[in-house]
């Protein structure tokens, strides 16, 4: 392999490396889109792509009770205890799994077209349904709360919860879905002047493949 794709390959492997963290034992998506409700839409990534089982963050129950604490909807007690009670749950955790998986697909297809009615009443129906758990908790200003009682729903239940405040609220013409390669995670752009997910990754990578593509077109034949 040339120098230079050599090169353009190490910059892009080591750029792609900050798009994650690691939270308790496990490798989560960088929190950047302004919202958990689009944070949740970017623990898939390459929405325009094929799919491939590497563009999964939400591999499993764990994964979604440990994200929904990664983005603050639930407490870390909350995301442990959970976890907890799944492993010694048959096929609940499966479930929901799939049922996070669908909400985020329909989430995703309302954000980015909103008078996409099918869409909207998808993630509605989840909504409902959180709506039967969630109450006003007493504070300086008053929060939103799902108790304990829950159980194995609650990561699904505060994501709907969050969807529903975004979807009707202004903020939602101000979403934008990243350029970048096999990326398209969504981000609010308050400004007008947001290009990328996180600059120092996709801005960079794209910097890259720019000035490998001008060196190589300007190499003798």
């Amino acid at each position: 392999m040339p120098w230079l794709d050599v090169v353009a390959s190490a910059a892009q492997a080591t750029i792609g490396l900050m798009h994650w963290e690691m939270v308790d034992d496990l490798a989560m998506p960088k929190c950047v889109g302004g919202h958990p409700a689009l944070d949740f839409c970017n623990t898939w990534a390459g929405w325009d792509d094929p799919p491939e089982s590497r563009r999964e963050w939400l591999e499993s129950y764990d994964h979604l009770a440990v994200w929904a604490w990664h983005a603050d909807l639930i407490g870390e007690s909350d995301a442990r205890r959970l976890r907890r009670a799944a492993a010694h749950s048959a096929s609940a955790p499966t479930g929901l799994l799939t049922d996070a998986r669908r909400l985020r697909t329909t989430l995703h297809t309302a954000v980015l077209r909103p008078d996409d009615a099918r869409a909207l009443s998808g993630v509605t129906g989840f909504i409902r349904k959180a709506a039967s758990q969630v109450s006003v908790r007493p504070g300086a200003p008053p929060r939103w709360e799902f108790s304990a009682s829950t159980g194995l729903d609650l990561p699904l239940h505060a994501v709907a919860w969050s969807a529903g405040d975004l979807l009707t609220s202004q903020r939602l013409a101000t979403v934008k879905a990243c350029p970048g390669d096999g990326c398209g995670w969504l981000f609010l752009d308050h400004t007008g002047r947001r290009r990328w997910c996180i600059m120092s990754v996709c801005g960079n990578r794209a910097k890259v493949a720019a000035y490998a593509k001008r060196q190589r077109a300007g190499r003798p034949t």
